[in-house]
């Protein structure tokens, strides 16, 4: 039996009094109020200067069941205050994937496409494995190779250093779990890195998101002053039941 999802989406607020906002899915309402909001300067340290944990909104509605998967439509729109940030979307009822660790490699580096292990600490290095490490890039992987010397999905150039192996296993969804509402890229929505949200716009301007880094290679954060509007299609993952 298909169970209605719940989404959450990341956030912060800026302004020295609470900060109206209206967000709409597919033309329906799905939150319409108040979120408190921070009184400082929001360009402080980036963009914001922190990272973005905490739910600025939630939307239950009867659009997202387990059973579905595909976009729709989203509008947010502020009202007053200085500036929002709306980071990633989360969702309950998502699979989830949990890594260990199986290899520990110090003073390697990547090239290209090609790493090169230094020293292997512990652990057995085989095609599969999903890598981690300074500067290394998100959903970088093993593709092939042997010994010392790999093929990996991303092209990079990473300074020696420690890198880490995980294998990693799915975890079916719950109620209380919430986890991003966009895995392995599924539905394809044309984005690349993965992003849940697709033609972006602002006040009906497209928008381009920055050159992927390590830092920008999920769902970055998008502004919407007073007055404006942030508009794109959401992509939502099939859903999974415990």
């Amino acid at each position: 039996m298909a169970e209605n999802r719940t989404l959450q989406f990341l956030g912060l607020a800026y302004g020295n009094a609470p900060v109206l906002l209206n967000a709409h899915i597919n033309g329906t309402v799905v939150f319409s109020g108040s979120v408190p909001a921070t009184d400082a300067d929001p360009y402080a340290g980036g963009n914001p200067g922190i990272v973005l944990t905490q739910p600025l909104f939630t939307a239950d509605t009867t659009l997202f069941p387990t059973d579905f998967s595909g976009a729709y439509p989203v509008t947010i729109s502020v009202a007053n205050g200085n500036v929002v940030f709306i980071g990633a979307v989360l969702c309950n009822y998502i699979v989830s994937r949990v890594g260990d660790t199986v290899a520990v490699m110090e003073n390697s580096t990547i090239t290209g496409t090609t790493l090169t292990v230094g020293t292997l600490t512990s652990g057995t290095i085989a095609i599969g494995q999903s890598l981690s490490g300074t500067d290394i890039v998100a959903s970088t992987y093993i593709t092939g190779g042997s010994e010392s010397t790999w093929t990996v999905n991303n092209s990079q150039t990473v300074a020696a250093t420690t890198i880490t192996a995980q294998v990693f296993t799915t975890v079916p969804g719950n109620a209380t779990v919430f986890g991003l509402c966009y895995v392995n890229q599924t539905p394809d929505n044309g984005t690349n890195p993965p992003d849940p949200r697709a033609n972006v716009t602002i006040d009906g301007v497209p928008q381009t998101r920055p050159a992927p880094t390590p830092e920008t290679m999920g769902p970055i954060n998008w502004p919407i002053n007073a007055g404006s509007t942030l508009a794109f299609d959401l992509t939502v993952s099939l859903g999974n039941v415990a």
